[in-house]
């Protein structure tokens, strides 16, 4: 079984503390490699990655690196070479995990670099500032990243506080190893149904229990993404990169509204084209596709937002119906996004309401305006691509009937 475990540290500030970290690693049973990422300053000790290496590996001159005496212009170089020495070892069978250790500056390289590696790798940061506000989610990003706040700072390893938050940094990560060998991401084989990923949100949580479960009765493996903004963007990502799915169930591609109008739940402007551009089949219905969730920068900069129909889910999201407009841009968007798609794709439209909270009846729906919506999409639409109408709410059992057989029809093919 593969044993090694790589430390990420700026060696000129924080050796100490790594090779502390190390020894406590190999004090487990694993062993522990320490990669400089370190921008000014000579290391205080011996790196088994040298700064040297790291400079090499991300494709810049030695000489002109050497140059640079700005710290921000240093750290795309290491994080280059870090992300190049950090997926060597993975590919060759020597990274078991990754752990790093850092202030601010430390946190966002070594995040970065973890984030590079496939999911399921354990990636494990201990940062002294990760609970600055914003910070923590521009560490985790679309990665499968666990943070630890060690709340005191890095002053060297002669403080038994930080020998304490280090030894338990250790443990961690090897606990993370020891315990996904245990249970691996295992691809189905070539005679079991593919692994299918699916987008979901609480607005249609009934339509997508219900498309689960048909699912894994027939034999596959359902693997669930919250269409929030980040883990709808991190589905995008492992799709592209890691190549572990068979097939995808878009049930609420809206993080591509939001992105376009700037709401607060965007997923990013390649929302809705890993799978097309991978081959991968996809079945796209469309929760959340007509309504926005603005945040209060957007109202103050839209003050006619007030005047929209809105919806108080909870106290953290206030949605709103999208206007004509709006409804135009995003169903060109999405269709441009799909007509680019190498794999077969069908779309299933409800009749009745989009989610849970604007169902016939709630006064939130607006058939008439979900109806310029599926009209341009239709007309925008690659011929092939199937449109599917369903007289029913989405979320509702009977349209996740239809999602399911929409899918069973793509996978016959």
């Amino acid at each position: 079984m593969n044993q090694n475990i790589l430390i990420l540290v700026m060696a000129e500030e924080k050796w100490e503390e790594a090779d502390f970290l190390r020894k406590q690693i190999e004090s487990q049973g694993y062993k522990a490699q320490i990669l400089d990422i370190g921008l000014i300053g000579k290391p205080e000790g011996a790196c088994d990655i040298t700064r040297k290496e790291v400079i090499a590996a991300s494709g810049q001159d030695p000489k002109e690196v050497a140059k640079i005496t700005d710290r921000g212009k240093r750290m795309p170089v290491m994080v280059a070479g870090g992300i190049q020495k950090a997926r060597q070892l993975y590919s060759e069978g020597n990274l078991a995990g990754i752990i790093s250790i850092g202030g601010t500056t430390g946190t966002q390289m070594g995040t970065e670099i973890m984030r590079s590696l496939p999911y399921g790798v354990p990636k494990f940061g201990v940062s002294s500032t990760v609970s600055l506000l914003g910070f923590a989610s521009r560490a985790f990003g679309t990665g499968d990243v666990t943070m630890m706040n060690s709340v005191v700072d890095f002053t060297g390893a002669k403080s038994v506080m930080m020998r304490n938050v280090l030894a338990r940094a250790a443990g961690a990560i090897c606990g993370m190893v020891d315990s996904g060998a245990k249970v691996p991401i295992a691809l189905p084989g070539k005679d079991e149904k593919p692994l299918v990923a699916i987008t979901q949100i609480g607005i249609c949580e009934q339509c997508a229990v219900s498309v689960r479960e048909a699912l894994e009765a027939k034999g596959y493996q359902v693997v669930a993404f919250s269409a929030s903004g980040t883990c709808d963007r991190a589905m995008e990502r492992i799709i592209e990169r890691d190549k572990l799915f068979g097939a995808v169930i878009d049930l609420s591609p809206g993080g591509v509204g939001e992105q376009l109008f700037d709401f607060g739940m965007q997923s990013g402007p390649t929302r809705l084209e890993a799978a097309g551009k991978m081959g991968i089949p996809q079945v796209i219905a469309p929760c959340k596709v007509n309504i926005g969730s603005p945040t209060s920068r957007n109202y103050r900069k839209h003050p006619e937002y007030y005047e929209r129909k809105k919806y108080v889910y909870d106290e953290a999201r206030t949605f709103i119906r999208l206007s004509e407009d709006e409804l135009i841009l995003v169903a060109d968007t999405m269709a441009d996004k799909l007509n680019k798609s190498s794999a077969p794709v069908k779309v299933v439209i409800p009749l009745g309401g989009w989610s849970a909270v604007d169902k016939r009846g709630i006064d939130f729906y607006d058939e008439e305006l979900d109806r310029v919506f599926v009209n341009e999409l239709k007309k925008q639409l690659r011929p092939d691509i199937e449109v599917r109408e369903v007289d029913a709410d989405l979320d509702t059992p009977e349209f996740a009937q239809a999602v399911v057989k929409a899918l069973d029809d793509i996978m016959a093919t």
